[in-house]
C-alpha cells in the first residue's frame, strides 16, 4: 500500500491520500469534498457527454482496424492475388489465417503494456506503427513477404479491442457497457458499407502501379493520421479523462460503484491469471469464441471472391458487399440493444446469432448455381455470427472481476476469436472453389456447435449459483471494491445471462416519498414514484437489467441529502420485512439508508416512541412469513451497504440484493408495531437475553435495562438481534437481520452518543454471523471483537481506573472488557487469528462476584463467566504456542499448559462442575455443559499434535474428551431447544468428529463412536438453521463418513515402562498418579468429571490407564498410516474453511 498523489486531472492534486493496491479511482473519491448528489438529470448529461466523447473515437478506431484487416479481401479481386503468387495451392488462405496468429502472440503483450502504462499512450502508438505496417504492404514483392507484413500487421492490431473492452468497463455501469460495445464493435460491419465504395473509386485508378497497391497506400496514410490524433481524443479512463470538472470526475468514478471491479489496477496479479485458466466458465466462452470466428474467416476474405464467383464483374462484386455490412452492422447493434433492454436472454441471443450463421452456410451448401438470390441473401445473413460475439464480448467481461483477470480474460476472448479466424479462412480450399462446398459444411457443424455451447455456459451458471446457495456461501465481498477482488473470491452468485439467474422477487407494498437529488448509494427516483401507486420497480431499472435500491456511502463522515419536497412529512411509509416465525430464525434484510438521510430528519428505529398520530395497519404483504430456507438469515447479503467497485459483476442475478427491495426508499427504520407491541417484545427479547446470553456476555443490567434502552436505539435494536435470533418471537418482528442493519449503520453513522453504549450493544453483535469466516467481512464477530478492542483500548478500559469516579462505571467496564477478551482468545484458536491483545498491558481486574446482581441465579451465571474467562486465557496461549509450533519441529507441547488446564478443570466449585460421572445426566444445567465445549475442543487440538509421550497415550484424550462433547450436545438435544448455541459451536463439533471418526475404526470404540457421530450431525443440522458456518461442516461430515472405513486390528498391551522409554527425558513429571511413569503426564487429570461408568469410551480408557497399560487397538508407533489418515480427514473435513485449518506439518512420524 502506498501514498501517491493525485493525478493532476483529478481533484486536490496535492493531497496525498492511501490507496489499495493502486486503485486510482480511490483517490478521487477519498479527495473530493463536494455535495455528493446529484440528479438523474445531471447523470443522464454526463453520460451523454461520456458517449459523445468516447464512442465516436472508438468507433473510427476499430472502423480502421477492421478496414485495414480486411482489405485483403477486396485487394485480392484486383490483381493482389496475381502479383504475390497467391493463386498457387492455400498460400492466399494462409496469407488471411497468418494475421491472427500475429492476434494471438500480440494480444497479452498489448494489455500488459496498457496495464502498465497510460492507455492512450499504448493505442496511439500500436494505430500509428500499424498504418506504417499497413503502408508497408505496397512493397511486398512475393507471398513470404505479404506473409511476414499480414503477421505483424495482426501482432500490431491484437491489443485494441482487449484495450476497448477495458474501456467502456471503466466509463459505464454494467447494464451500459453491452450497448455501447456492440456501438463500436458494430463498426466492423457499416464500415463494409463505405469501403467498398472508397475501394471502388481506387480500384479505377490507371496509374504505373496496381490497383490494390493504391487501396493500401489511403488506408495506411489515413490510419497513421488517426494514430497520432488518438493521442489527444481517446479519455484513457474516469480519473484521467480530459474535458470533466471535478464534481464531472467524482460523478464518474461515484456512479460506478455498483460495479465490481478496479477502474484500473497497476499490479499484474499471477494469482487472477491461475485462477481464469481453471475456471470452466471462461473456457466455454473460449470455445464459443473459437468455434464462431471460423464462420467469420471466410466473411472477411472469402466474400468478395465468393460474390465474384456468381457471376459479377470486380466492380459490382465490390457494390455487391454493402448490403452484408449493413446488415452485420444493424445485427451487432441490435443484438446487444435487445442484452441491454431485457432479461436473462444473453446466451440465447448468442444461441440465435449461430442459428443464422448456420442457415447461410446450409443455403451456400445446398442451393444450386442458378439460385442467385438465394444465394446473395445467404452471403449477407452470414455475417449474423458478429451479432452473437458483439453480446459474447459483453457477458465474458460482465462476468469476471479483478482488474488483472478482467484483462487476461478480455485477451484470451480475443485469442479464441483468433484461432477461429485462423481455422477459418484454411477450410475454404482453392480446389474447392467457387462454391466451397467442404467449407461451409464445416461452418454449419462449428456454428451448431457454438450455439450449444451458449446453453451450456447458463447451465454452468446455474449450477455454479446453486453450489453457492448450498453451502451457505451467497454474500459479496466487502472490500472487493478497496482489494481488486475477483469473482471467485467474492461468494456472490454468478449470473450469466445479465442476468442469467434471476431470482424471486418480493414485491413491494408500501409507499415512498420522492426525493430528487442522488449520489453513489441513492435510491433510483422512478421507483419511488411507482411505489406510490403500487408497483415495485421502474421499468427503466428493469429493462437495464439495474435495481433500484439505496447504497450507503462508503466513506466514514455524515452525508447529507438535499430537501425534497416530501422532507416536511417526517417519514416514509415502508413494507415492513419479513420476520422469523415458528422454525424462521432470520428475516428479509433490508438495504439501509445512508447517512444522515435528510437534514434533521431522525432515523428512526425499533422501540422509538411512535410519531404523533395514528399509524396505519400494517398489510396482508407486511406480515411476518415463513422461510423454507434453512440459512435464511444466516446467508443475507450484505452487499447492498458496501460500495464494492466498479464493473458490477452480480448486482440484477444477485438475490441478496434483488429480493430486498422493501426498504429500498427507507429514509425511515422505524418499527410499525404499535407502542404496546414494542413493550412486549422488549420485554421478551431482555427475558431472552439473561436467560442465554448473560453467562458469555454480561454487559447488561436488569435494573437498568430499560432506561438504557429509552435512551440508545442501537442497543435495543443490538439486543433485539440477539434474542431474536436465539428465540424468534411468534408474532410479527422485523427479524435479526434488519436489527443487525439498524444497529450497525446507527454505530458507522455516528448516532451513539454514549461509546460505551455502543461497545454494550456491538458485543451482542456476537449472535448474528450471516457468513463464514473462510472469507473476510465486516460482519464477522472477528471483526466487531477488534472493533471492540481498539475502542476499549481508546479509552483505557483494559486498565483498573485510578480514581474512584462514580462515572467510570468500573463494573460495567470489566464485563465488558473480559467478555471482549475472552472472544478474542477464544477466536484466535479457531479461526488461526493472532492473539491481539497483550497481556502485558493489561491492568483492569478479574470480573469479582461485586460486579454482578446479588441474586443466587445472577451470582451462578457470573461464576461461568469468570470461569470461562480464565479458561479462555488459557486457550490464547495454546494458541499462541500452535501458531509457532511450525519454527521448531522438534519441540514438544508445553506441559505447563496441560497443567494449567487441569488446574482449571479441578477449581471449577462444584455447582459448575460437568455432570456426567454417570451414564445419565440427572442434573442438567445448559451454562455449564457450555462451558466445558471450548475446554474440551482444546483438549483434543493439543493431543492431536506430536507430543514427547508415546502416540498411543496422545490419542485417548481426544478420543474421550469427543465423546464428552458428544454427550454434552446429546443432553442438550434431548431436551428440544439448541438455537441458544453460538456459531463457534460448529468448530467443536468439527473438531470431535474427527476424533470420534478415528474411533469407529477401533472394534471396542466402534459402536458408541458411531453414536457419537450421529449425535454432532443432528446438533450441526440443527446449528445449520442459525450459521452459515454450520453448512459446510455438515457437508464435509457427510462426505468423510460416506468414505470407506476399516477396522483397526488391536494392538498389542504396552506396559508403562515400555511407553516411558519413548518419553522425553527433559519432560518432569508433574501431577501424576503413583501408576505414572516419570516423566509421562498423567493425561486423566484432564478429566476429573468423567468416570468409568460416564461411557462404554470412558470405561475401556479408564481400565486401561487404571491397570499401567497403553490402550490396545489404538495407533501403535509403527501404524502411524493411522495418524496420518486423522490429520488428512482433517484437513478434508475443513478444507472450505480456510481459517479452521491448522497447521499439522510439525509431525514427524518417523519418529513416533
Amino acid at each position: 500500500m502506498h501514498d501517491e498523489k493525485a493525478d493532476a486531472g483529478s481533484t486536490h492534486p496535492t493531497q496525498t491520500v492511501d490507496t489499495v493496491h493502486k486503485d486510482e479511482a480511490l483517490r478521487v473519491l477519498q479527495a473530493y469534498d463536494g455535495d455528493e448528489a446529484w440528479t438523474d438529470k445531471e447523470e443522464k448529461k454526463l453520460r451523454r457527454k461520456i458517449d459523445w466523447r468516447l464512442m465516436p473515437v472508438l468507433c473510427v478506431t476499430y472502423g480502421l482496424q477492421y478496414y485495414d484487416k480486411a482489405m485483403l479481401g477486396q485487394a485480392a479481386i484486383f490483381d493482389l492475388r496475381t502479383d504475390l503468387g497467391l493463386e498457387t495451392g492455400n498460400r492466399y488462405a494462409f496469407s488471411a489465417a497468418i494475421f491472427y496468429l500475429g492476434f494471438i502472440v500480440g494480444a497479452y503483450p498489448a494489455m500488459m503494456l496498457a496495464q502498465r502504462y497510460p492507455i492512450e499512450r499504448v493505442a496511439s502508438g500500436i494505430v500509428t506503427v500499424w498504418g506504417i505496417c499497413l503502408i508497408l504492404t505496397t512493397v511486398c514483392k512475393d507471398y513470404k513477404a505479404l506473409y511476414t507484413q499480414r503477421f505483424f500487421l495482426g501482432l500490431l492490431e491484437s491489443g485494441i479491442s482487449p484495450m476497448f473492452m477495458l474501456i467502456v468497463g471503466s466509463f459505464y455501469k454494467k447494464n451500459e457497457q453491452a450497448m455501447r460495445m456492440g456501438i463500436w464493435y458494430s463498426c466492423t460491419g457499416y464500415v463494409s458499407i463505405f469501403s467498398p465504395l472508397v475501394n471502388y473509386g481506387l480500384g479505377l485508378i490507371n496509374g504505373g502501379v496496381s490497383s490494390w497497391r493504391y487501396m493500401y497506400y489511403f488506408a495506411g496514410s489515413i490510419t497513421i493520421v488517426w494514430g497520432i490524433l488518438l493521442y489527444f481524443v481517446l479519455p484513457p479512463d474516469p480519473v484521467r479523462a480530459r474535458g470533466f470538472n471535478e464534481r464531472e470526475r467524482y460523478i464518474l468514478v461515484a456512479r460506478l460503484r455498483t460495479n465490481n471491479s478496479g477502474v484500473r489496477n497497476t499490479h499484474l496479479k499471477v494469482s487472477q491469471i491461475w485462477e481464469l485458466l481453471v475456471d470452466m466458465k471462461f473456457w466455454v466462452v473460449f470455445a464459443i469464441a473459437f468455434l464462431s470466428m471460423i464462420a467469420n474467416g471466410p466473411i472477411s476474405t472469402f466474400v468478395p471472391i465468393i460474390i465474384n464467383g456468381f457471376g459479377f464483374t470486380t466492380l459490382n462484386s465490390l457494390l455487391l458487399m454493402m448490403p452484408c455490412g449493413a446488415y452485420a452492422g444493424t445485427l451487432q447493434l441490435i443484438m446487444p440493444y435487445l442484452a441491454y433492454r431485457y432479461k436473462n436472454v444473453r446466451s440465447y441471443l448468442v444461441l440465435v446469432a449461430q442459428l443464422g450463421t448456420t442457415l447461410a452456410a446450409l443455403l451456400l451448401w445446398l442451393l444450386p448455381q442458378s439460385a442467385t438470390g438465394g444465394l446473395l441473401f445467404a452471403v449477407y445473413i452470414l455475417p449474423s455470427v458478429g451479432g452473437g460475439y458483439a453480446v459474447l464480448m459483453g457477458l465474458q467481461i460482465a462476468n469476471t472481476a479483478g482488474y488483472t483477470k478482467r484483462s487476461v480474460a478480455s485477451s484470451g476472448l480475443y485469442i479464441g476469436y483468433c484461432l477461429g479466424n485462423f481455422v477459418g479462412p484454411l477450410v475454404f480450399k482453392k480446389e474447392d472453389a467457387p462454391r466451397y462446398v467442404p467449407g461451409f459444411i464445416v461452418v454449419v457443424v462449428t456454428a451448431v456447435v457454438a450455439g450449444a455451447l451458449a446453453i451450456v455456459y447458463r447451465l454452468l451458471c446455474m449450477w455454479t449459483n446453486r453450489k453457492r446457495d448450498n453451502s451457505g456461501i451467497m454474500e459479496g465481498f466487502d472490500h472487493a471494491y478497496e482489494d481488486d477482488l475477483t469473482d471467485v473470491k467474492k461468494p456472490p452468485t454468478i449470473g450469466s445471462a445479465s442476468p442469467l439467474i434471476s431470482r424471486n422477487e418480493s414485491a413491494l407494498s408500501s409507499s415512498a416519498s420522492s426525493a430528487t437529488p442522488r449520489r453513489s448509494s441513492a435510491i433510483c427516483r422512478q421507483l419511488q414514484s411507482r411505489n406510490r401507486q403500487g408497483q415495485t420497480q421502474c421499468s427503466n431499472c428493469e429493462g437495464q437489467d439495474q435495481d433500484c435500491h439505496l447504497r450507503p456511502s462508503k466513506r466514514g463522515k455524515q452525508r447529507h441529502r438535499a430537501r425534497s419536497q416530501y422532507d416536511g412529512e417526517g417519514q416514509l411509509e415502508l413494507p415492513d420485512p419479513t420476520g422469523a416465525i415458528l422454525g424462521n430464525h432470520g428475516s428479509d434484510q433490508p438495504i439501509l439508508p445512508s447517512p444522515s438521510a435528510t437534514h434533521g430528519s431522525e432515523i428512526r428505529v425499533a422501540f422509538t416512541a411512535p410519531a404523533s398520530g395514528p399509524r396505519p395497519a400494517p398489510g396482508p404483504r407486511q406480515l411476518t412469513q415463513t422461510s423454507t430456507s434453512p440459512t435464511e438469515g444466516a446467508g443475507r447479503s450484505h452487499a447492498g451497504d458496501v460500495d464494492t467497485g466498479f464493473l458490477q459483476v452480480y448486482g440484477p442475478e444477485n438475490q441478496l440484493d434483488a429480493e430486498q427491495q422493501e426498504l429500498v426508499a427507507s429514509l425511515d427504520v422505524g418499527n410499525s408495531l404499535l407502542d404496546a407491541r414494542q413493550q412486549e417484545l422488549q420485554q421478551s427479547f431482555s427475558e431472552t437475553y439473561f436467560e442465554y446470553c448473560y453467562p458469555w456476555c454480561p454487559v447488561l443490567d436488569r435494573q437498568t435495562l430499560e432506561a438504557d434502552l429509552a435512551r440508545s436505539p442501537m442497543l435495543a435494536n443490538a439486543l433485539a438481534l440477539a434474542a431474536s435470533h436465539i428465540q424468534p418471537p411468534l408474532v410479527q418482528h422485523e427479524g435479526p437481520a434488519a436489527y443487525y442493519q439498524k444497529a450497525r449503520m446507527l454505530f458507522y453513522n455516528d448516532e451513539e452518543a454514549d461509546v460505551l453504549t455502543a461497545l454494550r450493544a456491538i458485543s451482542l453483535f456476537y449472535w448474528w454471523a450471516p457468513r463464514p469466516p473462510s472469507t473476510a467481512h465486516r460482519h464477522a464477530s472477528w471483526w466487531w471483537t477488534s472493533v471492540i478492542i481498539r475502542h476499549a483500548q481508546q479509552m483505557n478500559i483494559h486498565r483498573e481506573p485510578a480514581g474512584e469516579d462514580s462515572r467510570i462505571h468500573l463494573s460495567l467496564r470489566r464485563r465488558l472488557w473480559w467478555t471482549v477478551f475472552a472472544r478474542e482468545r477464544l477466536t484466535s484458536l479457531c479461526q488461526s487469528k493472532p492473539c491481539i491483545i497483550c497481556p502485558e498491558d493489561m491492568s483492569i481486574l478479574e470480573a469479582q462476584p461485586s460486579d454482578f446482581p446479588s441474586d443466587s441465579a445472577s451470582q451462578k451465571k457470573g461464576r461461568v463467566f469468570v470461569y470461562w474467562v480464565r479458561l479462555c486465557a488459557i486457550i490464547g496461549k495454546v494458541s499462541k504456542v500452535l501458531s509457532q509450533s511450525s519454527s521448531s519441529t522438534s519441540a514438544p507441547f508445553p506441559t505447563e499448559l496441560r497443567q494449567e488446564l487441569v488446574e482449571w478443570a479441578q477449581s471449577l466449585p462444584p455447582e459448575l462442575q460437568l455432570p456426567i460421572r454417570s451414564s445419565r445426566t440427572a442434573s442438567f444445567d445448559r451454562d455449564v455443559h457450555q462451558l466445558y465445549l471450548p475446554y474440551l475442543t482444546t483438549v483434543i487440538i493439543i493431543h492431536l499434535q506430536r507430543t514427547a509421550p508415546d502416540l498411543p497415550q496422545a490419542l485417548p484424550p481426544a478420543i474421550l474428551a469427543a465423546s464428552c462433547i458428544a454427550r454434552i450436545l446429546r443432553d442438550i438435544l434431548s431436551r428440544g431447544n439448541a438455537r441458544f448455541l453460538m456459531a463457534i459451536t460448529c468448530w467443536y463439533c468439527g473438531t470431535a468428529f474427527i476424533a470420534l471418526l478415528q474411533a469407529s475404526r477401533i472394534k471396542q470404540f466402534s459402536q458408541e463412536a458411531e453414536e457419537g457421530l450421529d449425535i454432532l450431525d443432528q446438533a450441526v443440522g440443527q446449528l445449520q438453521q442459525m450459521w452459515a458456518s454450520a453448512n459446510v461442516i455438515r457437508q464435509g461430515f457427510e462426505r468423510l463418513r460416506s468414505l470407506p472405513r476399516t477396522m483397526v486390528q488391536s494392538g498389542r498391551p504396552k506396559p508403562s515402562d515400555q511407553a516411558s522409554s519413548l518419553v522425553d527425558p527433559h519432560l518432569q513429571h508433574q501431577n501424576g498418579d503413583e501408576n505414572s511413569s516419570p516423566g509421562e503426564f498423567d493425561w486423566t487429570l484432564l478429566f476429573p468429571f468423567v468416570t468409568r461408568s460416564t461411557s462404554r469410551i470412558a470405561d475401556c480408557l479408564l481400565a486401561d490407564r487404571e491397570f499401567g497399560t497403553t490402550t490396545t487397538a489404538l495407533p501403535s508407533p509403527e501404524n502411524a498410516v493411522f495418524h496420518e489418515d486423522l490429520l488428512n480427514r482433517y484437513q478434508d473435513l475443513l478444507e472450505p474453511f480456510v481459517d479452521y485449518t491448522f497447521d499439522f506439518s510439525t509431525l514427524d512420524f518417523e519418529t513416533l
